[in-house]
Parts: structure tokens; sequence; C-alpha cells
């Protein structure tokens, strides 16, 4: 078969040095439009060069006692033919799956109403309202209880929530939404366009993301009741991502609350999703409970996208900041799902019959944060050392433990369409010798390096330590410092006050979402004209083809300037009671309870 097009080429050819998983080519073609068979056909034109399943052997094995760890995708017929026996990577659909013990793939048809659903959180959210906050514990609950514009599908693709239509004329210079009827919030007020422009507008005041849209906004028309139009200043193609589903995302409120709220905490938490406040007790539990109006969309679930059956009665989430408490409360029946988990009680988590424990993808990627406004990293050389100096796995093993990361370049993880492997030459180098060399040119003088850490995420610390060592190995004279992640975090926004600083960044969906690449003011100030020319091109491409290509020479861009030095990504950990049926949705942007329900013994 002749292969004409260059990106489905560099594709294979990826799939041919074991950089990229079948899988991941059936996403990257579905997203350009191309049909499952005609991908199907380029992978079979490899078959005679490649094999098939290809697995990243620098990559640890994550072996899943059985099925269960495959819950999340749904069956597709038109690769029932097809085999994939690795374990550590996400398995391309099939009809011939083993059982599965725990049936989490039961249709919907066989769920049923009733019973209340616990969950133990790692501690008490500092707030209900989206809009206020990045932290994953907010928008864990608030996505049960507010609803987004737009949100995604299984594999990640953008997908519309409370609008009903989005069109963007041919010039790009509007974007016009529509609206769904008949939607009520949970104070009974209809849901109108008036709504949407006003949770909009205070969303943008408060977010760096809706701030970036909202520049690129010259004004907002509404023409009815369900209709709205944006009068762009330039084409922005990434308006739809903007507003999904995301952490600090544009959760839609009643304008009657915003006015009363403004820009501080909602006086009220009343949105249009499934599930309505009921109460809040600090310390002690959020109590949610089914919205008897609710109006789910009808299309057929897919991710968090399309039809939400509420066959639980009422949620709590409950604050238990001890770990051994969340878990022994699980395995007593006590509690049905834990927000969180470290590795250390995984294994024993699959131990037991009455959990079910996975691996359910991956959660982020570690980083360290070079200093790029001030102090030695302003050199670009001194950067690339330390590029050169990392040794990425025995530092994904100090923080994460055996079979709980991945060795990978991309800058978007390997769950996404995103993933790319340019730059994959300079990743995980630990070249003590080149790092040296590197010093050596950039007349370092010994003055000590500077790397903040905390001991209140452990991963980071333990990854800091290693740091520490690997650049003293490559002649790097270190200060290792530890404190609370609130003072780090108010400590990293001086430009003089640090040098490396460790962190991690939370799974995103689009590139446009992470921290790095939004502007140049975030920590770290990656300030150089051709990013800042990418990322904007970045937003208002229209293309997902053009906009990949921007993304591939943001991450050359990435390794050439060694702004930061990416370590690897941690896998997400996911325990839950076995009576908890048709768990199916992803986990990366948290959990939803729709769909769920209980079967207890």
């Amino acid at each position: 078969m002749a292969i004409r097009d260059p990106k489905i080429q560099q594709w294979l050819e990826s799939i041919r040095d074991n950089q990229m998983s079948r899988r991941q080519l059936l996403k990257r073609g579905a997203a350009l439009g191309l049909a499952v068979p005609a991908v199907s056909s380029l992978l079979a034109a490899c078959e005679d060069e490649a094999d098939d399943d290809v697995v990243d052997d620098d990559a640890p094995a994550v072996e899943p006692e059985d099925d269960d760890t495959e819950d999340e995708v749904e069956p597709d017929d038109d690769h029932d033919d097809e085999e994939d026996d690795h374990d550590d990577e996400e398995p391309v659909d099939t009809d011939d799956d083993e059982e599965d013990d725990h049936d989490d793939d039961a249709v919907a048809e066989d769920g049923h109403e009733g019973g209340t659903l616990e969950v133990a959180l790692i501690g008490e959210p500092p707030t209900l309202d989206a809009h206020q906050t990045t932290a994953t514990i907010v928008a864990f609950i608030a996505w049960h209880i507010y609803e987004p514009l737009f949100t995604w599908d299984e594999d990640f693709q953008i997908a519309p929530e409370l609008a009903a239509e989005h069109e963007v004329s041919d010039d790009g210079m509007t974007n016009t939404l529509h609206i769904r009827e008949g939607i009520t919030f949970h104070n009974g007020e209809d849901l109108t366009s008036e709504d949407v422009v006003a949770s909009v507008e205070r969303w943008a005041e408060i977010s760096g993301l809706g701030g970036s849209l909202m520049e690129n906004v010259d004004d907002i028309e509404i023409i009815d009741d369900h209709t709205i139009e944006f009068h762009m200043t330039e084409p922005y193609g990434a308006f739809a991502v903007a507003l999904g589903r995301q952490n600090q995302g544009c959760a839609i409120y009643p304008a009657s609350v915003i006015e009363e709220s403004g820009d501080d905490s909602l006086s009220d938490h009343i949105g249009t999703g499934p599930y309505e406040l009921v109460a809040r007790e600090a310390d002690q539990y959020i109590h949610v409970q089914r919205y008897e109006d609710y109006v789910s969309r009808e299309e057929e679930t897919s991710g968090y996208a399309g039809m939400k059956n509420q066959y639980i009665d009422e949620i709590y989430f409950r604050p238990v900041p001890d770990e051994a408490g969340r878990i022994a409360g699980l395995q007593a029946g006590d509690f049905h799902y834990l927000e969180s988990i470290i590795p250390d009680h995984f294994e024993s988590l699959q131990g037991d019959d009455n959990v079910v424990a996975e691996i359910m993808g991956t959660s982020g990627w570690a980083v360290f944060v070079m200093n790029n406004a001030d102090g030695i990293f302003t050199d670009v050389t001194m950067r690339k050392a330390v590029q050169a100096a990392v040794d990425a796995e025995p530092v994904l093993q100090a923080g994460y433990g055996d079979g709980f990361f991945e060795l990978d370049p991309g800058i978007m993880t390997t769950d996404t369409v995103w993933n790319s492997q340019v730059g994959a030459e300079y990743y995980n180098l630990g070249d003590p010798d080149l790092a040296a060399e590197l010093l050596e040119e950039a007349d370092y003088d010994g003055t000590p390096i500077r790397i903040m850490t905390t001991q209140e995420y452990q991963h980071q610390y333990n990854q800091a330590v290693m740091l520490e060592q690997q650049l003293a190995d490559a002649g790097f004279e270190v200060d290792l410092e530890v404190f609370d992640w609130a003072t780090l975090t108010e400590r990293r926004n001086d430009e003089t006050a640090w040098d490396i600083f460790t962190t991690s960044f939370s799974f995103r969906v689009d590139p446009i979402q992470l921290p790095m690449l939004q502007g140049t003011s975030w920590p770290g100030w990656w300030a150089t004209d051709e990013k800042v020319e990418l990322t904007n091109r970045l937003e208002r491409e229209t293309e997902f083809e053009d906009r990949y290509e921007v993304l591939e020479q943001l991450q050359e861009l990435f390794y050439e300037e060694a702004p930061q030095v990416k370590i690897g990504d941690s896998l997400e950990l996911s325990a839950r009671s076995a009576s908890v049926q048709n768990f199916t949705t992803p986990t990366q942007l948290q959990p939803a309870f729709w769909n769920v329900w209980l079967e207890e013994e």
C-alpha cells in the first residue's frame, strides 16, 4: 500500500521503531477523520516489517491480575480479529476479552436504582466552587453537581454537554453556541443564554485559561434565550477545548447566583448536574442526592460524554485524611471508593476479593522546573547540563516504585492523541560525562544550585534526593531546600529565591491546558519568542493535524531550550468495592458516578 500522507507515514515509522502503540495510531487516525478500517489497513501494510503489537522495552510492565484493568475500554466490533497480548499498554479493543469477574462492562439496561455511595476523600475540599481552584479534590465532587458546555468522550475527543451545537464561521471569527433547551438548574430556574454568558465572564476573571480565551473575544452577543455568538478578534481553534471539562473548568451557574456572589465564592452551589447538593458539614461530609428533574443527553455513554443514568440515590463524600483509615474502611465495606491510594497499599488491595484495585492510566508527569528568568539557569547550556545529568528511571523508582510509572518523552501523555516522540534523543540521558562537558562549556564556577522540594508530597522529596545525587555526580554543587507545599508554591513566584523546584503536571487532555504553555507568567518563566509564537498558534489553529504539528514543534523546542526536565509519567491507581458496578468512565479527570449502581451482598 502506498502511504502518501507524511504524518501517517511518520506514525507508522514510530510503530516500527517501538515508539508508538497500535492503539495510539487508531486514536490519532480517528482524530484526523480516518475510518477505523482504513487505519487497520495501514497497520496491515506494516506486518511484514514490524510486529503488530509494540511495547516500549524501556517501560516497566504492568501485569493486571485479570481483565478488570481494562474495563474502561468499550468493545469495538471492527477489531474482533485482532489480539493484544501486552499488558503494559492500553489494549486494542476486541470482542474476545476474557470473562470479567466483576462484570464492570455490563450494559446500562442491567442497572437498577437505589443505594448510597460512600466515597473517602483525602481531606476537606477548600471550596465547592469549580471556578476558584485547580484542586483535583474539588473537581472530583463538583462535576457531579455542575456541568460544562463541553466534555470528553472515551478517546478524549471534545463532545457537547450543555451545548447543543457549536458552529464556527468560515473565517473563524464567530463562534455560535446553541444551548440545550428544557434544562433546569437545581433551584428550578431554566438554563438560558444569560446564565452561560454570566458564567463564562466570571470564570474568565478567575481562571488563567479563561482569561486567555477572553483576550481573543471582541464581544459576546446574546441572540436569543438559547443562542450566543462570540465575536473573536482572531480565530481561536481551541474554543471548545477551553470551555470543556477540566480542573478549574467553566461550570455553568445560574446568573442569579453569580450576581449575588461576584468573583467571590458562591453563595449557593447550584448547577444542572445529575446530583444536587443537600448538605455540607466541614470535615464530616458533602452530601448530594439525585436531581429528580435532571435531563440527560440521549447519546450513548462514551467516557464523560453522552447519557447519564442516575442509579445511585445519594452520595456521601467523606474527608478521611488518614491513609490507613481509608484502606481499612474500604476493606471493611464502609467505603465504596477511595479518592487516592499510594502504591504501598496496591498489592494488598489486589489480593482482596471484595475490592477492585486497578491501574487506570497516566495521572500526569513529574518534572524538574528550572528558573529561566534569573540566576544560573538563564544560560541554556547550564539547563542542558541538568537535562544530560538526569537518569529518569531511578528517580521515578524513588518517587513511585516499580510498576507505577512509565518512561516517555511526551509533554502530553500516551493516553491522549497528542503524545509525540519528538525530542526523545534528549530525554532520559543519564550521562554525567556529557553534563560535565556542558558545565565546562558554560564556565560553571561552582555556585550551589538551590533545589526546592517538599515532604508533603513524598514522591517529590524522594525524586529531589535522587536529583541531588545525580547533579553532584556530574560536578554541580547542590543545596537541597525542603519547605511545606504552601511555602514552596509561594516562594516559586520569587525569581530570586530558587534555581530548581519539583512538581508534577496533572493529566491534561489538550496541550493548551499545560501551565507552562498558558502565557509566560507561570513559575519557571519559559518566555522565548519562539515559544510564545508557537503557543499562540496552538490556540488559534482549527484543524487537529495543524495543531498537532505545532505541538510537535513546541515539544522539540522544549527539549532544545530545556526550560524544564521531564522525568516521566505516573500511573493512576483506583480502588473501589466490588459491589460498584458499571464503573466504565476514565479517571484521569476524576471518576464519575453516574451510570454506576450497587450490587450489595
